[in-house]
């Protein structure tokens, strides 16, 4: 869900925008970009494992993933280790490195905080305006649905409002924000500070939002600092 160790294990491979590839006796890594314009789930997932493949990886590592996706990456030799969540990635490798990860349970790590974008408080607010122009954020445990509000400095030229607003999440301690919109810029300095931004429809709550993202329903804001797309 970034472009750096500290990034969270992407929950949905697939649809993630890259991978981080490491090499376990040295550590070092690298990134993988996955094209983001793809005319269906289908060529989405193919385009994440064709990237993997061509990095002659023995394991991968995500959160969730499709049956047909797992059996095509095992029928080219390359490992599968689903559900983990609440990891760093590098947590996650260094876990793997250890021990495997062979049980479900030593695949769960704290809980990733949510910060949704909503100009009211609590889970019932509705979530509207894009990130950069919002004033307030409600930041959600979907373990428990605990929140809390986060106030954003508003005022400013539009470069010190988006500031403000990715300073609030990252304080906030969320690593991931929901919003029905988002420019690239405040994208890639979300994801550089490995925070992920993800699509919701206006007008929904922030309860379904939270929801649909722990469903793994919502779309990955697929800006990455490989490429320079039109704003979302």
């Amino acid at each position: 869900m970034g472009t750096v160790p500290e990034a969270w294990v992407g929950i949905r491979f697939g649809m993630c925008s890259q991978f981080l590839v490491f090499d376990l006796d040295t550590m070092e890594y690298l990134v993988v970009s996955v094209p983001p314009h793809q005319e269906s789930p289908e060529q989405v997932s193919l385009a994440a494992i064709r990237a993997v493949a061509r990095q002659d990886v023995s394991a991968v590592i995500t959160g969730h993933i499709k049956d047909i996706c797992r059996q095509t990456l095992l029928d080219l030799g390359i490992d599968v280790i689903e559900g983990v969540e609440g990891m760093t990635v590098l947590e996650a490798v260094e876990h793997y490195k250890a021990t495997g990860l062979p049980t479900p349970e030593s695949r769960k790590g704290l809980p990733i905080r949510v910060a949704v974008v909503s100009t009211g408080e609590g889970l019932e607010a509705p979530v509207e305006l894009r990130f950069g122009i919002c004033s307030s954020f409600v930041v959600v445990d979907p373990a428990t649905m605990a929140w809390e509000a986060i106030q954003v400095e508003p005022d400013g030229p539009a470069e010190k409002v988006n500031m403000n607003g990715v300073r609030a999440v990252v304080r906030s301690g969320a690593g991931v924000v929901i919003t029905p919109q988002i420019d690239s810029e405040c994208c890639v300095a979300l994801q550089a500070l490995a925070v992920t931004a993800y699509l919701a429809p206006e007008g929904i709550t922030v309860r379904e939002a939270v929801e649909r993202y722990a469903r793994g329903e919502l779309e990955e804001s697929l800006v990455t600092p490989f490429e320079n797309p039109p704003t979302t």
